[in-house]
């Protein structure tokens, strides 16, 4: 699949650049791991809170971030784009740099590859 690339710009060729394949995937998936609060009642998503981008000493964090990580996939599965493999999550926790770095393995249905994903959530996100 092709879509728009992060952050929006121009092309080479004066066009919109965008991001395809596997580049594109990664973009969908990054933007469900962020903040996707917003005033409209009626267009609540199901990405991160702002809590949970910010609140890195929080010590439940690692649980309301799996937890929000499997209700993702789980409508990415529904629309047949991933599948999560959740015996590869693994954490990383870095005290000095206010940095929680989430790593996992998950399955693309159209091409049944195996993709690894790697995000680190930081305080100054």
């Amino acid at each position: 699949m092709i879509g728009l690339a992060l952050p929006v710009g121009v092309g080479a060729h004066g066009g919109a650049r965008l991001v395809e394949g596997d580049g594109n995937d990664k973009k969908l998936i990054t933007i469900a791991l962020g903040s996707g609060e917003n005033e409209n009642a009626f267009q609540q998503d199901i990405t991160l809170d702002e809590g949970m981008v910010f609140d890195l000493n929080d010590p439940t964090i690692r649980a309301r971030i799996l937890r929000r990580l499997y209700k993702i996939f789980d409508e990415f599965r529904i629309k047949k784009r991933f599948r999560l493999k959740k015996e590869t999550i693994k954490w990383e926790e870095d005290s000095k740099e206010q940095e929680l770095t989430l790593e996992f393995k998950y399955v693309n249905l159209e091409s049944d590859e195996d993709i690894n994903f790697r995000r680190a959530f930081t305080a100054s996100d």
